[in-house]
């Protein structure tokens, strides 16, 4: 095996006639590092305070045992050269356009992809091959902002907001046994102001229940004020969606264009577990707009667990299993999650596959309670050993869910509950103001509710 190389990039004293192999001999432009055939263990360093125009689009793969590498160089703390090095994509697909190869890991990069107009386009994007797996790609601490791309939603096919994201990851045609993505790691990234969704996973060919890629990993990521939805993840085996923070969804979108968006959501996935996030203010358009969806093609059971959400204008949860329904389909738990003046309802739907919702806070402090299920009267959605800790009861009563030795805090008007408990287990007065300050109490209260609500087994044996 070849050994190690180091290339290096200075967009200000660089020169593509040298070598690029040291600091003093370093490349200037993508244009000549998109020439390099990289190999395993190679890695190519992008100067701290330099900036880029164009698509760094590189050749070549790394292996299991050494990827390689793309990383900024130099000093953090030299007055007006330690910020990340930024790549302008300058209305490129992509600023960061990974495409058939495996084995890389892009970490502590700025991009942006400005245009002036909308269109599809990412600010980094890995496009695995059509044919084969395409493995081992780690995209990390980088920031993407800036992208102009396309949050219209009635557009042709591949021309609408659900082909592009800020971190775009994707492969062509259909994925299969033989040819999918395999370890792909979304960490520790910032992506903000982006016309387009934050973080999409999907293959080219849209609602069809292709669940083929496997570990897919979105961990850790920031998010706020995107033109679409938040986190979209479909076509994986058992994806963990975790310790993302997702604000502001859908702020720089609008009805026309936009019309239906998520927080975070899956499709065509199977058991998907997403937890530890926290989610707040995603925007309703013209109907979603909730927290969390369980979405169209989903297989197994969902799990959404020890989440925090707040003040999303459609609710909740939005229940949409029955969509291109899947028959591998068993439901959606969602468990020991907080949620804290989502608006208009807790659930959003019913398609007639049964939910369990277990050892939830549900804590809103308006004069009115939200709908417990809207469009719906909720027949498929047991709520067994939940907090309501609502102000008022909640629009148009219970409704038709089964409610099961669940907490009703200062409510006199209760549901058909065998077991029904006044008050609460945990002190509610200036709960939502603690939550909100302290993620320490958050984790306090995930730990109570968890060891207060049981099992799932419980709640299915007591229905």
């Amino acid at each position: 095996m070849n050994p190690k190389r180091i290339f290096y990039l200075d967009s200000i004293n660089g020169d593509d006639a040298r070598e690029g192999l040291a600091p003093e001999t370093a490349w200037r432009s993508l244009e000549r590092a998109n020439e390099q055939e990289f190999q395993p263990g190679d890695a190519l360093y992008l100067k701290r305070g330099g900036s880029w125009h164009g698509m760094l689009h590189p050749k070549g793969s790394g292996s299991a045992e050494c990827p390689v590498t793309v990383d900024a160089y130099g000093d953090r703390q030299e007055e007006n050269g330690g910020a990340a090095p930024i790549i302008h994509g300058d209305g490129a697909y992509a600023a960061i356009y990974l495409e058939g190869v495996s084995f890389w890991q892009v970490r502590n990069i700025t991009v942006t992809n400005r245009a002036e107009e909308r269109g599809v386009r990412q600010g980094i994007c890995i496009c695995g091959k059509p044919e084969g797996i395409t493995q081992g790609i780690v995209i990390e601490n980088c920031e993407i902002f800036d992208v102009q791309g396309e949050n219209r939603r009635n557009r042709k096919v591949y021309e609408s907001m659900y082909w592009n994201s800020g971190i775009y990851v994707t492969m062509p045609g259909r994925s299969s046994q033989k040819n999918h993505l395999h370890d792909i790691i979304i960490s520790g990234n910032y992506v903000h102001d982006v016309l387009t969704s934050g973080i999409r996973v999907n293959q080219q060919e849209d609602f069809i229940n292709d669940i083929h890629h496997t570990h897919v990993v979105v961990r850790g990521n920031r998010i706020e004020r995107t033109g679409s939805d938040g986190i979209i993840v479909a076509n994986c085996i058992s994806p963990l969606i975790d310790g993302n923070i997702c604000l502001d969804a859908g702020a720089l979108g609008t009805l026309e264009d936009t019309r239906l968006i998520a927080g975070i959501w899956v499709c065509a996935v199977s058991d998907a577990l997403i937890q530890r996030n926290e989610v707040g203010r995603t925007r309703l358009f013209e109907n979603d707009g909730t927290a969390f969806d369980t979405d169209w093609g989903t297989a197994g059971t969902t799990v959404f667990q020890y989440n925090y959400t707040y003040g999303n204008k459609g609710g909740f949860w939005l229940d949409c299993t029955g969509i291109n329904r899947n028959r591998e389909c068993k439901g959606t738990i969602l468990r020991y999650n907080i949620s804290v003046d989502d608006e208009r309802c807790l659930i959003q739907d019913d398609y007639g596959i049964r939910s369990e919702l277990y050892g939830n806070l549900f804590l809103n402090t308006g004069e009115k309670g939200p709908l417990i299920c809207c469009h719906q009267a909720g027949l498929s959605h047991l709520f067994y050993r939940n907090i309501f800790a609502f102000s008022g009861k909640p629009l148009q009563g219970w409704q038709s869910s089964a409610f099961r030795e669940n907490w009703y805090g200062s409510l006199t008007e209760l549901p058909e509950d065998p077991g029904a408990k006044a008050g609460s287990p945990i002190e509610l007065e200036g709960l939502a103001q603690r939550l909100r300050e302290s993620e320490e109490y958050r984790r306090q209260i995930w730990d109570q509710l968890a060891k207060g609500a049981g099992t799932a087994a419980d709640a299915v044996t007591t229905d």
